[in-house]
């Protein structure tokens, strides 16, 4: 995703690469902490797949950061590769949500 980013423009500096995660939450939770180390407030703009973008922006905005997305890259696939990234995302998106509301309210995350 970085390389995209970059070759849309975005100087290497603005890229704060998170590559500890092992899924989406334990991604978004070693974001926010990169984020609050280091003191920044400014807005987080989401670089991954299409389909998995409104999952990471709401985990994002659970945890209290001003998310964005970007574009995601065009990645041919068939429709039953397209939908089958689609349909996975039904169950992921609230059960995510709620771990990440649990989070927030136990921990002031």
């Amino acid at each position: 995703m970085a390389a995209l980013l970059k070759q849309r423009g975005v100087a290497a500096a603005r890229i704060l690469l998170e590559q500890t995660g092992t899924d989406t939450l334990s991604s978004v939770r070693a974001v926010v902490g990169l984020l609050r180390a280091r003191g920044l407030a400014a807005p987080v703009y989401v670089a991954t797949s299409g389909y998995h973008l409104p999952r990471c922006r709401l985990l994002l905005r659970i945890a209290g950061v001003a998310a964005g997305v970007c574009p995601p890259p065009q990645v041919p696939a068939d429709a039953w590769q397209r939908w089958f990234w689609r349909l996975r995302e039904v169950p992921a998106i609230p059960y995510d949500a709620g771990l990440a509301v649990l989070a927030r309210l136990r921990s002031g995350w």
